[in-house]
This record gives structure tokens, sequence and C-alpha cells, in this order.
């Protein structure tokens, strides 16, 4: 695509349609409280604060013509996170008490985990390097070397360690990496291979485990040395700029950094604009970031407004309302919420899809996109809409992954439900059996069920499933248009299934019961539930418990359709025939 084009995109729905309002934070700026008690004569001002609230002028007049509401914070009391997250774009200083950067890193380390993406402006007067690589060691997540090692459990390793690798790394000797081989290992999470290469020659660690620890730990070393805070934490992955100077994005949270001149500052504010723009568009967020971004900008602009008309009236409202608060029951009350919750969403896709503006946002990434593809040298589509993403494309494992995934979230999604039902994929792990559960939705509600065996068996339930087969890509992919096929994701291997076995064209219909169904005490929450069916021993009935682990919920249609082929293969009538074959 024309940068130009995907530039002016990336910066109208990051900063032009997100930014709305802007916290500046710095201890060197003086207050709009402060500035009413020293009018009262309450206070002094610290006259080595003016020139910094000049500079804070400056930017709050720049973000005001913009028609965003600036707040100032001078950082001094505890902040609140919380209250920062709020705001579309954070200015702070990194220093905010005296030489230590520990309470802004504090900061950004909330923004992190932050429900929506914060963006960071983050100015001083340091060494870049060295604060890009704080920040980025801090955010990243450093871990106990200390635990590392005792959990390792090796004596050898632990005395190679101690005796040889802290001693060369206190003195920069072979074993140190060099800065650009630290910002290397955050953004890519490899490990050096010139570390390992030194290690493969050493006598003294003659196990390759013991030698990709090792160089492990050498890299982990860097991060713990640059992480102020200190905390042990997983790692996150971390996306930087080439030379770890300028912006990195980790989590919710973006960051840009920009120098703090001490003297000049007339135009900082457009200068950090400016700097903001440029790194999120160095950054290269893909399509699908482009939209998530602009439909939550318009979510939070317009999109449900008191002055629209909902279609869901107040006499619909009122009804709604009654049925919530006239029963105690809290399975209930919940199935009603979760209706109201749907009616709202819907009501927001449609107003949605109607927006004019979003709907040429939409086509014009697409449109920069293909002028792209049509302008570079590459003709393979596949292969440029596999680089775009940042995926190889020498593999063509990449392009059948990519393609599973598709059809994957076509057809299914997460399983998030409260009980299994139609379309719920799951996985006997004890036989490693794949199943479809094909019970009628309205017999898989926990709440209801008069028949017989619904009676005899609450809180269990009996359900109808059919038996999932194993296939290979070059079957489930050509003819996925078939609708035959199903397309799972389990320990980071992507799973094909057939709904027939091979070399037959009927289903395998089967039947198990659902233990303390939809009920307290079940595993549901963590994706687990248990089940038992039948077989005969020596003329005896035998239970067998299966643990099942729950995988995917069918979307709708989806679902139904493999219900009605299980429905039309119980339903099937058998007459004979003969049959001859004449001379």
């Amino acid at each position: 695509m024309t940068a130009n084009t995907y530039n002016q995109l990336v910066s109208s729905t990051f900063c032009d349609n997100a930014i709305r309002s802007v916290m500046m934070i710095d201890d060197e700026f003086i207050t709009y409280a402060d500035s009413i008690k020293a009018l009262q004569g309450q206070i002094k001002l610290d006259g080595k604060k003016l020139d910094s609230s000049k500079r804070a002028a400056l930017l709050e007049s720049f973000f005001q013509s913009k028609k965003m509401v600036c707040d100032i914070d001078d950082g001094v009391a505890s902040l609140d996170a919380d209250r920062i997250r709020k705001s579309d774009l954070i200015i702070i200083d990194y220093h905010l008490e005296k030489d230590s950067p520990d309470k802004t890193l504090f900061v950004l380390n909330k923004l992190k985990d932050s429900e929506h993406l914060n963006m960071v402006v983050v100015y001083t007067r340091e060494n870049m390097e060295t604060v890009w690589l704080q920040i980025a060691s801090m955010l990243r997540g450093a871990y106990d070397l200390n635990s590392r090692l005792i959990n390792y459990d090796n004596e050898d390793v632990i005395t190679y360690w101690n005796d040889v690798i802290l001693p060369d790394l206190n003195s920069g000797g072979g074993y140190s990496l060099s800065r650009t081989e630290i910002v290397s290992y955050i953004q890519t999470g490899k490990t050096i291979g010139r570390i390992k290469g030194i290690l493969s020659r050493n006598d003294d660690i003659t196990d390759p485990k013991d030698r990709d620890f090792i160089a492990n730990l050498i890299c982990e070393y860097y991060i713990q040395s640059s992480n102020n805070l200190n905390d042990a934490q997983a790692a996150y992955n971390v996306s930087g700029d080439r030379n770890g100077i300028k912006w990195l994005q980790i989590g919710n949270i973006f960051v840009t950094l920009y120098r703090k001149e001490v003297d000049s500052y007339d135009n900082d504010a457009e200068n950090i604009w400016n700097t903001l723009n440029e790194s999120l568009c160095e950054w290269k967020p893909s399509y699908y970031q482009l939209l998530k971004s602009e439909i939550q900008n318009k979510i939070e602009a317009e999109a449900l407004s008191f002055n629209i008309h909902l279609a869901n009236d107040i006499y619909g409202q009122a009804a709604w309302l009654n049925e919530i608060i006239r029963t105690d029951n809290v399975n209930f009350k919940n199935e009603k919420i979760d209706v109201i919750f749907g009616n709202l969403s819907e009501e927001l896709y449609i107003k949605l899809r109607k927006n004019p503006e979003l709907k040429q946002f939409i086509n014009s990434v697409f449109d920069a996109y293909k002028q792209d593809f049509d302008a570079c040298a590459e003709t393979d589509t596949l292969k440029y809409c596999a680089a775009q993403m940042k995926l190889p494309t020498n593999q063509n494992i990449v392009f059948q992954d990519m393609y599973h995934a598709l059809n994957m979230n076509l057809s299914s999604r997460n399983y998030e439900e409260k009980h299994i039902s139609t379309g719920t994929v799951f996985w006997d792990t004890d036989n490693n059996n794949w199943y479809l559960c094909v019970s009628a939705a309205c017999d898989m509600v926990p709440t209801q069920g008069n028949d017989p065996h619904h009676e005899r068996l609450s809180p269990h339930r009996l359900i109808k499933v059919l038996q999932l087969f194993p296939v290979k890509p070059d079957k489930a992919l050509p003819l996925a248009h078939h609708s035959k096929y199903i397309y799972a994701y389990d320990k980071d291997e992507r799973k094909y299934f057939s709904i027939l076995k091979e070399g037959k064209d009927l289903p395998v219909v089967d039947y198990m019961i659902i233990l303390n169904h939809g009920h307290n005490g079940t595993d549901l929450g963590k994706g687990k539930a248990k089940a038992v069916v039948w077989k005969n021993t020596n003329g005896d009935i035998e239970k067998v418990t299966l643990n099942i682990k729950l995988k995917s919920q069918l979307r709708t249609g989806y679902a139904e359709r493999y219900q009605a082929i299980a429905s039309q293969y119980s339903a099937r009538i058998g007459v004979d025939y003969i049959s001859v074959a004449l001379p």
C-alpha cells in the first residue's frame, strides 16, 4: 500500500479519532490547584517550576486546539493508575521522584493490563537507549534467576554459572551481550546464537540442554539487570523499533519516547504529536487492529447514544424488567440478562453496520492493501497476505494454517458457555476420541426437561453426539465447502475432523450421560466435565467414566446443520430390495 495512505489511516484511527483526553504528568508542573492557592496567598510558587509550567501551558493550548480535554498532574501525590488509564493519551516525565523512574515505571506497568489501548509519551532528558531498555525490561517482565537455577536442580550448572558465567558478565567478557543483542532478545525472545556458539565449544558443559539453559539465563540476566522494579512475572512479547530508542508496544500499552530539551520547548507540543504519529506508523498495526480501533472509536463516540430509537421500546423494556425482578432463581435471572445483553449487542452491530464513516474507513483499509499488492513485486496473494501478518512465506504449512484458522473462526468460537449444548466440540481425554454434541438445544438447558428419562437422571443429562474422525489437511481444506469438517485447536496443534468415518457415507451416532450437567460442582469453568457410557462385560452392563475437555462451540447455523445430519441418520428407514447381476 502507498505509505501515505496507510499512515493516514493509522494516524486517523489511533490519534485523530481516538484521542479525546490528555493527561500531562510532571513533578515540575504547577497544578491548577496550586495556582489558585498561590493567587490566594496560601502558598508560594517554586520559581524553578515556572519554565516547566510554561511548557505545560503550550502543550495544553495545542491539545485544546484539537478539541481535546487536558488535565495536569504534578505526580507528587500517590498516582492512581485507574484514573490515569481513563485518559486516551498520557504524557509523563520519566523521573517523577528526583532521579528515580520507579513511579513512572509503576504507572506504565499498571497501564499494560488495561482493557483498552493506552498511548503514552514518556519524555526525558536521560539517555534514550537506557530509558528504552529499562521500560522494555520492566514491561516485558524479568524472571528470578536464582529461582530458575534452583528449580533446574543441576549442581554442575549452578557451579559453572557462579564461578564462570557471572564473573565473565560482570567484567564484560565474551559472554556479555551487546545492546543490539539485548534489544533483539527482548523483541524476539530468541536466545542469542553467538552465545550458543561459544557454549557449544565449551568442554565443561557438554549436555545440549544445559547449554541452552545457560544461554537463556545469560539473556535473562540482562533483562533482570535493567528491570528497576524487580518484579518476577511472566514474560510478555515486546514490539519496538529496530534500534530500541523510539517506541515499544506490549500488552495494551503503546509507549513513545521523546527527548525533553532543557531550554527549547516552543515546538514541543507539535513535535510530541508528530513523534507519536510516526511511531504508530512504524509499528505497522495490521488491518485487523485498524478495524478494531476504529470500531471502538465509533462505539465510544456515538454507537448507543440515548437519542437513537432502540428496537426494544419502553414497553418491552418494562416487560424484561418485570421478568427479571419477579424471580429469585439466579439461573433464570442470568438467562434473561443474557438475552438483554444479546439484544443490545445486536442493536450495536446494526448501528455500526449502517455508519457511513465506518464503512468508508474499512473500505479504505482494504483498498490500501489492494493498491500495495498491485504495486509490489509479489504476485502470489497467499504469500503477500502472510507477509503482511509477519508470517513465513516459504512454508506450505503456513498457508494450511491460515485456512484452518479461517474455517475455525467462521464455524466456531472458544468455549465460554454455561453448559454443554448443541454444537459443543469436546475431547474424551482418556480414549483420545473427539465428539460433537447434536442433542436439541432445548434438551440441554439444565432447568428444562420433563421427559421421564430427564427426571430419572437429574441432575445428570443424556446427550446425543457425533463421533469425529481425524483427517488430513489435504482433504479437509480443498473440500471445506462440503460442510462435513470440524476445525479445532489443542496444545498448539491444529486439528481436522470429519463427521464421517473413512470410507463410509454415514455418521457415527453415540450417546453418553454428562454428570451434574449445568450444576455447581462441575469443572465447566475450567473447560472440563465428566461423562459416563456403558459397555457389555461378560453379559453385565459396565459403567465407564470419561474425562472430557470442552474445546469449542460451533456458531449458529453450523451447529444446527450437524444436528440435522444426525437427526436424518436416526430417522432412517431400511427397506429390502434384491440385487442381481444379469449376464
